[in-house]
């Protein structure tokens, strides 16, 4: 005759379950025999056992095998989004997660957008490894305006012209607020008509000027700084780490500005690279920054502490 517990239990699996604790306490008396009668290691045994003395039956039933953490999937408009930006912007995993934050409120975060690029086969940026060279012994520019690095970039030909452009770069040590031309040539006068075109464009005064050892920033530039109560430092030959920053920012002209990009001829050039100074002065976020732009950082810095609080 059946026991009447049994005849209330529908899960087969518990009915076994049972019996096997019943069979250790009432037929055998010995664990190790029930343990190899009913197929079953003594851990597992016990596992049961346990189970039962605190739960009952509920205890012998199987665990729901759903996770108990379910990973949270990005959903499909954020996924193309994450793309788009990189494919227009050409931004790493960090630098799109800040993006995301600022322009769209959405936070994903860097290790994501890194898996998304992995998933969908999307190359690295640059081949190049990054090797960071000694720190300055100096603190942080904390003043705007306070040190200016200038230099040039040799410009990729446009189309099949075969006159070549030089890109003139200024970079904010404190801010990394920047100003960019095109030239046709790469001389003094260039160099003199680029300063005017930056002291008319930063928002602060200038107070030095550092520069490589090209002959454009010659003793004729040296005077005309002088003159405009400007003093110029030249960095020491053969050490471009020095003008670090400038020579950073070239880089990353080279892998979000003109990597993938066609130019008609130099009107269009420039035009485009006016719309590219603005995103990066005004957009893009800054990991030296800590995710600023270097526009919100101008304003940090120039203006006191006291009146930010008066316009807030």
């Amino acid at each position: 005759m059946k026991h009447p517990v049994y005849e209330q239990i529908q899960d087969r699996k518990v009915k076994s379950r049972l019996r096997m604790l019943q069979h250790a306490q009432r037929v055998s008396g010995n664990v190790s025999q029930t343990c190899r009668f009913f197929g079953v290691s003594r851990a597992l045994f016990y596992i049961w056992k346990k189970r039962y003395e605190k739960s009952g039956l509920a205890g012998l039933r199987d665990l729901p095998r759903r996770p108990h953490r379910i990973r949270y999937r990005i959903p499909p408009e954020i996924v193309s989004l994450i793309l788009r930006i990189r494919e227009e912007r050409r931004y790493g995993a960090v630098r799109t997660s800040l993006y995301l934050q600022r322009h769209y409120h959405a936070y994903v975060s860097p290790t994501t957008i890194f898996k998304i690029f992995h998933r969908h086969h999307v190359g690295r940026i640059s081949l190049k490894k990054y090797r960071p060279g000694p720190k300055p012994a100096d603190a942080p520019l904390q003043v705007p305006g306070r040190s200016v690095q200038l230099d040039v970039k040799f410009v990729p030909r446009i189309g099949r012209a075969r006159q070549r452009f030089y890109q003139f770069t200024a970079i904010d040590e404190a801010t990394r607020f920047r100003v960019l031309r095109i030239y046709d040539h790469n001389n003094t006068k260039t160099a003199i008509d680029f300063l005017a075109e930056v002291r008319e464009h930063f928002p602060f005064a200038i107070q030095k000027i550092q520069t490589d050892n090209d002959s454009s920033f010659g003793p004729q530039f040296t005077w005309h700084l002088s003159d405009l109560r400007i003093s110029h430092r030249h960095i020491p030959p053969g050490c471009p780490e020095v003008n670090g920053k400038v020579e950073r920012s070239h880089k990353t002209d080279s892998e979000e500005f003109y990597r993938g990009r066609n130019f008609r001829h130099k009107r269009d050039l420039a035009r485009k690279l006016r719309r590219w100074e603005r995103e990066y002065n005004e957009d893009r976020p800054h990991l030296a920054l800590d995710g600023k732009t270097p526009a919100e950082r101008v304003r940090e810095l120039v203006q006191p502490p006291n009146s930010a609080k008066e316009l807030s």
